[in-house]
């Protein structure tokens, strides 16, 4: 009985589905790479906002401490206006 030698490799039908699966699978690698990016995006600009927001926040805070301070300045002003008359 001749040897003969078996032909292990893939029919051509296997082939190309397994290497379409291959192709699809790389596209989805990539999509998913694309969107991680994405959302790195996103979130470094939502953290930007974020960071500028807190900034206009804290100035306005420090303008609204600056007028209450100038309000009690001038009402200590007054204040001693009042207490300075009373004493004359």
């Amino acid at each position: 009985m001749p040897f003969t030698s078996i032909d292990f490799a893939a029919p051509r039908g296997l082939q190309a589905r397994g290497e379409s699966e291959a192709l699809a699978l790389q596209l989805l690698v990539a999509q998913r790479a694309r969107q991680r990016d994405l959302q790195r995006d996103v979130a470094f600009k939502a953290g930007t906002l974020l960071a500028d927001l807190g900034s206009q926040a804290r100035a306005a805070d420090l303008d609204l401490l600056v007028t209450l301070l100038d309000l009690a300045a001038a009402e200590a002003e007054r204040e001693r206006g009042r207490w300075g008359d009373a004493a004359d």
